[in-house]
């Protein structure tokens, strides 16, 4: 078997993927509990919120027409008929100069069309209220529907639920929902050479670290994680647990070794869990190359590197697309979140991508990356990362002093 064939680009090899994967099946959960899972519908507004005009200042509701001329040294004198209590609807209405307390938050007098806040005013005796500044109709007012108006969209479908939405949600007495269940990942780490991170390795051996970055890394995605067994490289014992694991999972991830065997091996056992098989058999990318991905079925499998970064870096760019896809999201894409000046060049292969681990540093100046380089099995070059940025496979490098993307985890 050749080393490698059937090599794909990192955003290919998600939309090849993708359009084969059907979301996981829905539930109805309570909102209170829902945080973290994907909406398998949209939600709209059945009534507007607020469902009044609200103060949005402690101060006076007013006709705002009284106020009309008011100045320090001539102000506009009202009287006050009383107060609107919070929480209580108001009981006074305004007549032509007159005024009633309102608190932020609270009703408004009916008849008021403004507040004046309290600071431009005086009360001068019991009742008479001086305001020394005009406002204008609707001034210091939340109307009703300002946040949502009956028939607008509170959330969509494909939508990740936090804590944001959970207020929206509740803000419109919407208490249960319809989500996407949440998808159950099987993991395990290949290689004779792997022994666990509790054990002293002898002449040969290395800890396994991917098993557990690669969980810790989907379990962020709001999956239930399944990690079994490190297997040999033995294909006999490496199918029997795909098979086993298969049984109950919605996608298999396994990693396994950097030589030509072991990635034979994988792509082996993917092949013997059915049809189609493997799709995908390396990809255009630095770190990540020996990277399998396939299906058995419906069920997306997952083969990523030995190397620890090369590992990581394959997960969050390709393998959390899939699972987001998976998981019913409507964006799957990773995204930038902030920019920064690279601090060196980056040389780099056309018609390769890659991606390149940075740190980032705050100057007055703004923010600045600089690339860290190592090897794709150095663990270090993850911890000391604060992010990655990503150099397109139609560029041949970066240079310092270029505005770039930076990628989180």
């Amino acid at each position: 078997m050749p080393e490698f064939f059937n090599l794909k680009g990192p955003d290919e090899a998600i939309e090849l993927m993708c359009d084969r994967i059907a979301p996981v099946s829905t539930q109805t959960t309570e909102i209170e509990t829902a945080f973290g899972s994907v909406l398998a519908e949209t939600l709209n507004a059945d009534n507007p919120v607020p469902a009044f005009d609200r103060s949005s200042m402690d101060g006076y509701s007013v006709r705002a027409s009284d106020t009309h001329g008011a100045t320090e040294s001539l102000p506009a004198y009202l009287e006050v008929k009383g107060e609107v209590q919070m929480g209580e609807p108001p009981y006074i209405t305004l007549l032509p100069g007159e005024a009633a307390v309102a608190h932020t938050g609270g009703m408004l007098a009916i008849g008021a069309d403004a507040v004046v806040m309290i600071e431009q005013t005086e009360l001068s005796g019991s009742d008479i209220l001086q305001v020394f500044k005009p406002v204008a109709i609707g001034e210091n007012v939340i109307p009703a529907g300002d946040d949502f108006s009956t028939g607008s969209m509170i959330a969509s479908s494909g939508t990740c639920i936090d804590e944001n939405i959970i207020g929206a949600l509740l803000a419109n007495g919407v208490t249960t929902c319809s989500v996407f269940r949440r998808p159950k990942l099987a993991i395990f780490s290949a290689g004779d050479e792997l022994v666990h991170p509790s054990k002293t390795p002898s002449d040969g051996k290395i800890r396994d670290i991917n098993l557990y970055t690669i969980s810790a890394s989907a379990r962020a995605l709001g999956t239930v994680v399944d990690c079994f067994p490190r297997q040999p490289d033995i294909l006999e014992k490496q199918l029997s647990v795909a098979k086993q694991a298969l049984e109950t999972a919605d996608v298999l991830i396994f990693t396994s070794g950097s030589s030509v065997n072991t990635r034979d091996l994988t792509s082996q056992v993917v092949e013997s869990l059915g049809d189609p098989g493997v799709l995908i058999h390396g990809l255009t990318v630095k770190p990540g190359k020996p990277t399998v991905l396939g299906m058995a079925g419906r069920k997306p499998i997952i083969g990523l590197p030995g190397n620890p970064v090369s590992a990581l870096t394959i997960f969050n760019v390709v393998g959390k697309p899939i699972i987001k896809k998976l998981s019913g999201m409507k964006n799957v894409r990773v995204k930038s979140s902030d920019t920064a000046v690279i601090m060196e060049d980056i040389p780099s292969l056309a018609g390769r991508t890659d991606y390149v681990r940075v740190r980032l540093y705050e100057s007055e100046k703004g923010t600045t990356a600089k690339p860290i380089f190592g090897m794709s099995n150095s663990i270090s070059v993850l911890s000391n990362s604060d992010g990655y940025i990503k150099v397109p496979s139609q560029v041949s490098g970066i240079y310092a002093g270029d505005q770039v993307n930076i990628f989180f985890y």
